[in-house]
C-alpha cells in the first residue's frame, strides 16, 4: 500500500490534472486554517495587551498583529479558489504554519515555561493536515519536534524522557494522520478523475454519430447556438447525397453505411482550418464554417467537397457513383438564430436540388419572402387534416380521331382553413422539401382510384408522380398494392412523369418505372420539349405516352418553327408506337392548325377545363347517351360551355 501511495505522490507532481485536482481538494483546508487563525491572533494581540508590557508587548504585539494580517492576505490573494494552483497553496500553507511555528518560537523564548512545550506537539499535527504536500508536512513537522527536544534537552532527564515519548507518539499520529488524510483525498481525486473521464467519454458518444464518427446533430446545434449567443460570424451549410436511397434499396443498407463512411473520409480530407463537419440524419450532413470566408470562397469550397464526393467509389467488386447538392447561409447577416440559418440554409439546399443538382447554392435574402410562405405551408402540411382538405380535379383528354373524351389527367388541390386555396406548385415542392410528398401523393391517389372505380372501363385516368416518389421502391410498391385492392385493372391508369423527375437517378427511375409498367400500368412523359435532353428519354424510359409541352402549342398560330416541332415530335411518337397529347390547346384557331397533323390526344381548356369529379361524371354520362343515340360526340363549343 505503501507503495501504490508513493506512486500516486508522484503521479500527483508529474499529471497536471491530477495536481490542479489535489489543489482543490486542499484549498477548503486551508482556507479554514486562515480565517480562524487570523481571528484567533487578533484576540491573542488584544491578550498581550492586556497582559504585556514595555519591548515584550512590542515584540509579541508586533509578531502576532502580523500573523492576523498575514492570514488574511494569503486567504484573499493566495488561495482564491478560482484561481489556486498546486504551488501556490503549498507556498501559502507552509508560510502559514512558519508564522504559526515563529509565534509559538518568540514567546516561548520570552516567557519559558515548561508546560507550554506541548504547544511544539500540538503545532505537529495541525501541520500534518495543512501541509498540503508531503514535503511540506515531514519539514514542518520535524521543525515543531526538532524544537520541542531542543527546548527539552535542558530539563530534567525525566522530563526530557517525557517529551521524547511525547514527541515521537505525536511524530507517529501526525504522520499517519497526513497519510491517512493524503490517501482520502487522493482516492477522491481518483474517483472524481475517473467520473470526469466517463463524464467526457459519455459526452462524446452523446455529441458523435455512431457511423461516421463526426459530430452529431445535438453537438453541431450545440455549437451553433455558442456561435450566435457569443455573436460570432459563420457559416451554415447543408450537404444531402443525390441517389443514396436508391444504393441502399438495391445493395443493402451494409452497403449504405460503408459509402457513409468513405463520404465522410473525403469530407474531412478537405483540411480547412476552423471548419465543423457533422452528419444531422440520413443522408444529410451539416457544415460551419469561419465567418471571415467570402461568398465566393464558400461556394469554391462547397464546390469542392462536392466534386469529391461525387468521385467513384471502388467497394469490393463495385464502384459506386453518387452525387451531392449544398446550399448555405450566413449568421449574422441572413439570419439571427440557428433555426432561423437551418431554414435559409435548407431553402437554398432545395433551390439546388430542384434546379441545380451538384451545386453549391447561397441562399438569397431577396427570396426570404418566398421562404417564409414555403414554411409556412411546410407547418399547415405538418398539422393540417391532408385526407379531408386535399383533393382532385380531373382536365379531359379528347381524342379527335374518336371524337370523345378516352382519359382524364388527375391535378391536385389544396384547400387549406388558413391558408385557402393553396397553388398547387406551391403546396408539391413544401411536401417534397419537408418529406411529406409521399403522404401527399398517397392520399390523392387513393382518392384519384375512387373516382375512376364510378367511371366506366373504357375511360382511364393519368396520375402525376414527383421525384421523390419515383426514387422510392416502398413507395411505388405500395401503389401497386392500392391499385390490387381496389380492383381497377392496371391498364386503365397512367403515371406521368417530368424530365427533372428522373433527371436525379436516372437508372432508378428507370427501374422503378419498368416496375410499374410491367404491372400494366402506363407511363408518360410530361412537359416534352421544355428540358434540355428529353429525347434520350424517349430511348432509355419505358414511355407509352409523351405529351408535349404547351410552351410549343401557343407559338403554333404565328411560328413556322413551333409548328414543325410539334408535327415532327407527334410523327415521331407515331412511329415509335407512342401516344402523343397535345396540352394547352385553348382556341379553335389552334385546334384548326393543329388537326392536319393528325394528333391522338388534345388536352385543353377548348375541350374541358380541370372539373370535380362529379362534372367528369356528367361530363362522361352525356357522351355515353350521344353515343347510344348514334350521334357523334359533342362538339367543341358544346364541351367548352358544359365544362366552364
Amino acid at each position: 500500500m505503501r507503495t501504490a501511495s508513493r506512486f500516486d505522490t508522484y503521479k500527483t507532481w508529474i499529471d497536471p490534472v491530477r495536481q490542479q485536482a489535489l489543489a482543490k481538494a486542499y484549498c477548503p483546508i486551508v482556507r479554514v486554517l486562515l480565517l480562524p487563525g487570523a481571528a484567533y491572533y487578533l484576540y491573542v494581540t488584544w491578550a498581550h495587551w492586556r497582559d504585556e508590557t514595555g519591548l515584550s508587548l512590542l515584540i509579541l504585539g508586533s509578531i502576532t498583529s502580523v500573523t492576523a494580517l498575514c492570514f488574511l492576505l494569503i486567504r484573499q490573494f493566495m488561495v482564491s479558489e478560482e484561481s489556486v494552483t498546486l504551488a501556490r497553496l503549498e507556498l501559502a500553507g507552509f508560510i502559514a504554519n512558519l508564522l504559526i511555528y515563529f509565534n509559538v518560537l518568540i514567546y516561548t523564548i520570552m516567557n519559558f515555561e515548561q508546560t507550554k512545550l506541548i504547544y511544539f506537539a500540538l503545532m505537529a499535527v495541525i501541520f500534518s493536515t495543512t501541509g498540503v504536500t508531503l514535503r511540506s508536512t515531514l519539514f514542518t513537522i520535524f521543525l515543531s519536534l526538532a524544537t520541542l527536544f531542543w527546548f527539552a534537552s535542558d530539563l530534567s532527564p525525566e522530563l526530557f524522557n517525557q517529551y521524547v515519548s511525547i514527541g515521537v507518539a505525536t511524530a507517529v499520529a501526525s504522520l499517519c494522520m497526513a497519510t491517512l488524510l493524503r490517501k482520502a483525498i487522493f482516492r477522491q481525486i481518483d474517483a472524481r478523475l475517473l467520473a470526469d473521464k466517463l463524464t467526457a467519454k459519455a459526452q462524446r458518444l452523446a455529441d458523435t454519430d455512431m457511423l461516421t464518427g463526426v459530430p452529431n446533430r445535438r453537438a453541431v446545434f450545440e455549437k451553433i447556438d455558442y456561435f450566435v449567443k457569443q455573436g460570432r460570424p459563420f457559416w451554415m451549410g447543408i450537404l444531402d447525397l443525390d441517389g443514396f436511397k436508391a444504393i441502399n434499396d438495391v445493395y443493402g443498407h451494409i452497403m449504405g453505411d460503408r459509402l457513409l463512411c468513405a463520404i465522410v473520409d473525403r469530407a474531412k480530407d478537405i483540411n480547412l482550418e476552423g471548419v465543423t463537419f457533422g452528419r444531422i440524419g440520413g443522408d444529410e450532413f451539416i457544415a460551419i464554417l469561419p465567418g471571415t470566408m467570402t461568398e465566393e470562397e464558400v461556394k469554391r469550397l462547397g464546390k469542392d467537397t462536392i466534386d469529391a464526393i461525387s468521385s467513384p467509389y471502388p467497394m469490393d467488386l463495385l464502384e459506386l457513383t453518387i452525387g451531392a447538392s449544398a446550399g448555405f447561409a450566413h449568421f449574422p447577416s441572413m439570419g439571427s438564430s440557428s433555426a432561423q440559418l437551418y431554414e435559409k440554409a435548407d431553402f437554398a439546399l432545395y433551390k439546388a436540388k430542384a434546379h441545380q443538382r451538384g451545386q453549391c447554392i447561397l441562399f438569397d435574402t431577396a427570396e426570404d419572402k418566398e421562404m417564409k410562405q414555403a414554411i409556412e405551408i411546410e407547418r399547415e402540411l405538418r398539422e393540417c387534416d391532408l385526407e379531408n382538405e386535399l383533393f382532385l380535379l380531373f382536365q379531359p383528354q379528347y381524342s379527335p380521331s374518336l371524337q370523345k373524351v378516352v382519359s382524364f389527367e388527375a391535378l391536385a388541390r389544396w384547400q387549406s382553413p388558413k391558408l385557402g386555396l393553396v397553388q398547387p406548385d406551391q403546396f408539391i415542392r413544401a411536401a417534397e422539401r419537408s418529406g411529406h410528398i409521399r403522404k401527399v401523393t398517397g392520399i390523392l391517389f387513393n382518392k384519384g382510384l375512387d373516382a375512376l372505380a364510378k367511371w366506366p372501363r373504357d375511360i382511364s385516368f393519368s396520375f402525376n408522380l414527383s421525384a421523390q416518389d419515383i426514387s422510392d421502391r416502398s413507395f411505388i410498391l405500395s401503389l401497386l398494392s392500392a391499385i390490387m385492392k381496389s380492383g381497377i385493372s392496371p391498364h386503365r391508369i397512367e403515371f406521368e412523369i417530368t424530365e427533372t423527375a428522373v433527371m436525379s437517378d436516372l437508372e432508378t427511375s428507370r427501374q422503378l418505372l419498368q416496375t410499374l409498367r410491367s404491372s400494366g400500368c402506363k407511363i408518360a412523359l410530361d412537359d416534352f420539349g421544355s428540358g434540355y435532353s428529353s429525347f434520350e428519354y424517349l430511348d432509355q424510359l419505358p414511355l407509352d405516352k409523351v405529351k408535349i409541352d404547351r410552351s410549343f402549342i401557343r407559338k403554333v398560330p404565328h411560328s413556322d418553327t413551333s409548328r414543325e416541332i410539334v408535327a415532327g415530335v407527334i410523327g415521331l411518337c407515331r412511329k415509335l408506337d407512342l401516344r402523343c397529347v397535345l396540352e394547352g390547346v385553348e382556341t379553335e384557331s389552334e385546334m384548326a392548325i393543329l388537326s392536319p397533323m393528325k394528333p391522338d390526344l388534345i388536352q385543353g381548356y377548348l375541350y374541358g377545363k380541370p372539373m370535380k369529379d362529379s362534372d367528369a361524371r356528367d361530363m362522361i354520362d352525356r357522351q355515353q347517351e350521344q353515343s347510344n343515340h348514334g350521334n357523334a360526340a359533342p362538339d367543341q363549343h358544346e364541351g367548352l360551355s358544359a365544362l366552364s
